[in-house]
């Protein structure tokens, strides 16, 4: 509760997330995110680029690489999504609302 009343400073601290639709994981630290999708990497700069257009993975490959091994060390340490699990939208395709 020291962060939400103010008596702390704020912190960050890595989000990461995967999914088993196209093959999904990501992290985000920083000013920076490591998406894969299937088998495309992308690396943005989330401050610079909120809106995640300029993948600059082969600008920065080092950086990358470190996101990568970062994810894949923390994906070890999680139980393995089951082959079969499914995304469900909580509706039908018919159903899905219009934009």
């Amino acid at each position: 509760m020291p962060v939400l009343t103010g008596e702390t400073e704020e912190f960050e601290r890595p989000l990461y997330w995967r999914m088993n639709h196209r093959n999904q994981r990501a992290l985000r630290t920083g000013d920076w995110k490591y998406l894969k999708v299937d088998e495309h990497e992308y690396l943005f700069n989330v401050t610079n680029d909120a809106r995640e257009r300029a993948n600059l993975g082969k600008k920065y490959p080092e950086k990358l690489e470190e996101m990568r091994q970062q994810w894949l060390v923390w994906n070890a340490t999680i139980p393995a999504i089951p082959e079969d699990a499914t995304v469900s939208l909580g509706y039908s395709v018919a159903d899905m609302p219009q934009r």
